[in-house]
């Protein structure tokens, strides 16, 4: 382990988050920097689900199953019962085929689901006046208000010494001998001997002194919360024309992702009421749904659509770590990337999620 290293992250989300914390824990001084409030643009614009059902590839469902036990770890170490919830997701978004082999898929992986059936799922949500006749229970999953989460992370790195600074923006990379050796701000210049970019949509933007920028196929994403209500619902619902949950002050929150650009000419708050008509058609017994916040903002994806986790071409001491997934897989590749930033391990959990692929 090479203590004492000068360690500074870019971006303050559960990411950038979890990235100095694990970075601290192996002995760097850790300085967390944001061109914004703390606390990251895409956490505090995501949905929040904690799950491994959904991967393309067997590589990228073993980093996310994973992910699952080191999010668990975090939650005890943090005590974050107040930011999150281990409630499971009942899940039927697609019907036919397509929900067959959704099922197929998770069982052949070994994912902890359970195939459950009309009177089941009754039983478990009986506020749903909607009910499939079948839905696939991933009982180990949960969901978590990110932003939250990111700044409880961020006081402990603050109790451990670390220092962390919000509308920092960092506008440069210095180097020496091809490696780094300073940051530059707006406020003047930082020095350190290794950076980690966590900057989620905005990777695709270039930094004076680093010639290396990231793909992107950012795509937008609207978030709403209701006023708080009693809780009726169990689980995170994901349903064929709308995802939502409830948090533990009762607000139910509900995302949608927009694979193209968001009509100009419908407002934010008509989608929020459209989508909040859509959950109150599928429940009985709950009072009147009301819009207390909605927000559409920028989720982070790569171009191919995989996590972008590990050093930069061309630049000794510069790493990324980049993906959609990040509530996730948040507190799990910080320590992957701590450990190799610090021990020099590089796990192969991440071979197939290298930035060298788009150098």
């Amino acid at each position: 382990m090479v203590v004492n290293q000068q360690v500074v992250v870019v971006g303050s989300g559960i990411i950038g988050a979890s990235v100095a914390l694990a970075c601290q824990d192996l002995g760097a001084e850790v300085t967390v920097l944001d061109k914004g409030p703390l606390g990251g643009i895409a956490s505090g614009n995501s949905f929040g689900w904690i799950n491994a059902s959904f991967a393309e590839n067997q590589a990228y469902f073993n980093l996310r199953n994973e992910a699952l036990e080191r999010f668990r770890a975090l939650d005890q170490r943090l005590s974050l019962e107040n930011h999150m919830r281990w409630q499971g997701t009942l899940w039927w978004e697609d019907v036919g085929r397509d929900f067959a082999e959704q099922f197929q898929v998770l069982t052949k992986r070994g994912y902890p689901s359970k195939l459950l059936k009309y009177s089941e799922i009754e039983i478990l949500e009986p506020h749903l006046r909607e009910v499939p006749n079948e839905a696939i229970l991933t009982a180990t999953e949960g969901a978590a208000q990110a932003k939250s989460v990111a700044l409880a992370i961020l006081d402990e790195v603050k109790r451990n010494g670390g220092t962390v600074r919000g509308c920092v923006p960092v506008t440069g990379v210095g180097q020496a001998a091809a490696r780094v050796c300073s940051v530059q701000t707006e406020v003047g210049e930082l020095l350190c001997d290794v950076v980690v970019l966590a900057t989620g949509a905005a990777a695709q933007n270039a930094l004076l002194g680093l010639d290396w920028t990231l793909p992107m196929a950012n795509n937008e994403g609207i978030i709403l919360q209701t006023d708080p209500l009693p809780q009726v619902i169990q689980h995170v619902l994901m349903t064929p024309d709308v995802h939502f949950r409830q948090n533990l002050d009762g607000s139910f929150v509900a995302g949608e992702i927009f694979n193209g650009e968001i009509n100009p000419n419908v407002s934010a708050i008509g989608l929020a009421s459209e989508i909040i008509s859509r959950i109150q058609t599928k429940l009985r017994n709950v009072p009147k749904l009301r819009l207390a916040e909605v927000k559409i903002g920028i989720r982070p994806v790569p171009l191919d659509g995989m996590p972008v986790i590990g050093a930069v071409p061309g630049l000794v001491g510069a790493y990324t770590a980049i993906m959609h997934s990040g509530v996730t897989l948040g507190p799990f590749v910080g320590q992957l990337l701590a450990s190799e930033i610090l021990d020099g391990y590089a796990s192969p959990l991440l071979k197939l999620f290298r930035p060298v692929r788009f150098a």
